[in-house]
């Protein structure tokens, strides 16, 4: 099966979630990332809006922004590029929707995803060995292609948010530039995939 039915299949699947398992499961990825340290240990946290039938990440964001964090928001590039900007949330900020009609704020602080300590990442999927499958544009790929780079650099830690149905068994098709996930955080846990 390739990218492109696979994004399908698991699109079907997480629109098929009733309400109550979404609602629940937006409230257990609280819990299970304050279990597990992620939202003491990082400053500069990225986060993202929900859209469409992805994992509420409303009450994440809430919590992050309740502890004092400095969060930031992705913000799709003008023109023709790929690299993200992360906008800080801050209160009085202008809100626009972009070409794929997503809220974006549009603050004073912005910085790339290389000033971050932590990123929370959308996903259609993800595989046992850290390897997500986005939407297919490839922005935070993009974003984050730093990373190869660079062996010893630490920051940001990348975690996917998801449901637990969005996983596929074993290792998903990859290319040579997708940058893994650090951990994947469900309603059934933190799962860190070991790279450290």
């Amino acid at each position: 099966m390739d990218k492109t039915q696979l994004r399908s299949q698991l699109q079907r699947r997480r629109r098929e979630l009733s309400a109550s398992q979404r609602t629940q499961a937006a409230r257990r990825i609280v819990r299970h990332a304050l279990r597990a340290g992620l939202l003491r240990r990082y400053q500069h946290v990225g986060a993202y809006l929900p859209h469409g039938a992805e994992i509420n990440t409303l009450p994440l964001l809430n919590r992050v922004l309740g502890l004092g964090k400095q969060t930031y928001l992705p913000m799709l590039p003008f023109g023709r590029g790929k690299k993200l900007w992360f906008n800080r949330l801050e209160a009085g900020n202008r809100w626009t929707y972009n070409r794929f009609g997503i809220a974006e704020n549009h603050g004073q602080k912005t910085v790339r995803a290389q000033h971050l300590d932590l990123v929370f990442m959308p996903l259609v999927g993800y595989d046992d060995f850290g390897y997500r499958i986005g939407m297919g544009g490839g922005y935070y790929d993009a974003s984050l292609a730093f990373l190869q780079q660079r062996r010893h650099w630490r920051r940001p830690y990348l975690v996917g948010v998801a449901f637990a149905c969005q996983h596929v068994p074993g290792k998903l098709p990859h290319d040579p530039w997708d940058i893994p996930l650090d951990a994947i955080l469900t309603e059934q846990g933190l799962h860190r995939f070991g790279r450290f």
